[in-house]
């Protein structure tokens, strides 16, 4: 008889910190702190604006040796009130590299039960902090950004049993590495405090290992450490 049960083999990632990760947050936290400083010490009893968030989505591309991806990139952002034209604040994104799904054969362990349907999720999530020359006051609102962080590739596996009940939920990768870059835009007033947000911008740092939808335990591709990023979206405030 033929045999028809399907070997796998599983291969955990360890979780890798670089040092570059280390001074990456540790940019981040200096932004955070002398917004805090400017806003405890410099600026009481002085009239300010309030704090600006926006909402954007786009794309971002990956440089790989086989082809460009280009993922969806969604990104949430909060620029602290400031009296001058320069403002600090924070950007969390998040890029979709795919999904994956492993499925065994449908033949019985030796228990009586099933093998479990696997799927893989595969994100690029980041946070940076920023900082943004914002000097117009119009209705037109041009600006330039600077900013570093951290970025990486996410990989979690998610097991489901025959009527789709979520069995088991582990995180397979989790690489990252220092980002900075640069970006510009401009903000187009639509209502008293609702702005039109387009942006684009350039990052450069580490390279990311890339999981392959075939493979997202042991396949991996290494992106280029520069990556173009192009969104639009709402802003709320200032």
């Amino acid at each position: 008889m033929d045999n028809n049960i399907k070997a796998f083999t599983m291969k955990n990632l360890r979780f890798s910190t670089p040092a570059s990760t280390a001074q990456g947050i540790v940019l981040v936290v200096a932004l955070f702190t002398a917004s805090a400083v400017d806003a405890q010490c410099c600026n009481q009893g002085r009239l300010q604006r309030g704090g600006a968030f926006e909402m954007s989505a786009g794309a971002t591309q990956l440089a790989l040796n086989s082809s460009n991806l280009l993922p969806l990139q969604a990104d949430l952002s909060w620029f602290a009130r400031s009296r001058g034209p320069l403002r600090s604040g924070v950007r969390l994104g998040m890029a979709h590299l795919g999904n994956s799904t492993e499925t065994p054969s449908q033949q019985p362990l030796s228990d009586g039960a099933k093998q479990e349907d696997a799927k893989y999720r595969i994100l690029m999530p980041g946070i940076s902090g920023v900082l943004r020359l914002d000097p117009f006051r119009g209705g037109f609102r041009p600006f330039l950004e600077g900013e570093a962080g951290v970025d990486a590739t996410y990989v979690d596996r998610r097991t489901f049993d025959s009527s789709g009940e979520r069995q088991q939920y582990n995180v397979t990768t989790f690489d990252p590495a220092l980002q900075y870059g640069w970006s510009a835009g401009a903000r187009i007033r639509f209502g008293r405090s609702a702005f039109l947000v387009m942006r684009y911008g350039n990052k450069h740092g580490g390279s990311l290992n890339i999981p392959l939808e075939e493979g997202p335990e042991s396949m991996f591709e290494s992106a280029d450490g520069e990556r173009h990023t192009a969104t639009l979206g709402l802003s709320f405030g200032l």
